[in-house]
């Protein structure tokens, strides 16, 4: 909800402010502040102060409407995601998937508190078939720390997030569907399938 509020914030204003200039003429109506007489005599006054409010209304218009272009435009909130993945052969009945998620922040608005996800499905044999989710990741300004990530990602600034899976070798191929969510409720997402074989074989 709040996140709906914030996202609509300026129609909601326009709105509101709309609803109580309504509201204040029809009590000045009602308790005769405004009468037809009051309004007769005060109809010259009252024709140029009719320019002046036109007048603002379309300006206010004017900048509603640029507001929203620019907001949609500009100020909203854009990545680029992309993920990477290499695998190594080990001595066990497992290969090793390196992986690399990698966000770019390009639009002019900071993202704040991303989170990263990934979900991996393993193609293969009943016996193997799996899907996992990653949500625990080593952020490389953390200094290696699994528990902490990037707090935010500023404009044109580019992250990165590291983890690792072993993937039985019977397997046949993994999908990795990487999203990344910033708390404005934005998300992003990008997937990638490698076969399940060590690079360059």
């Amino acid at each position: 909800m709040y996140n709906w509020l914030r996202r609509h914030k300026g129609a909601i204003v326009f709105a509101l402010s709309v609803t109580t200039i309504a509201l204040l003429a029809a009590n000045a109506w009602k308790y005769e502040v405004l009468s037809s007489t009051w309004l007769k005599d005060q109809k010259d006054a009252l024709a140029a102060l009719n320019s002046i409010v036109t007048l603002l209304v379309f300006l206010a218009a004017s900048l509603f409407s640029y507001y929203r272009f620019f907001r949609g435009r500009t100020l909203s909130l854009r990545s680029e995601l992309s993920i990477d993945v290499s695998v190594h052969a080990t001595p066990d009945d497992c290969n090793l998937h390196a992986y690399t998620l990698t966000a770019k922040n390009v639009g002019t608005s900071t993202i704040w508190n991303p989170e990263p996800e990934v979900q991996v499905a393993i193609h293969g044999p009943s016996d193997v078939k799996e899907t996992r989710i990653i949500n625990n990741w080593v952020e490389e300004s953390t200094g290696g720390n699994s528990d902490a990530t990037v707090a935010v990602i500023e404009s044109e600034e580019t992250v990165s997030f590291n983890g690792q899976q072993l993937i039985p070798k019977s397997a046949w191929a993994v999908t990795y569907t990487a999203s990344l969510k910033a708390d404005s409720g934005d998300m992003w997402f990008s997937s990638k399938t490698v076969g399940n074989k060590e690079d360059n074989k």
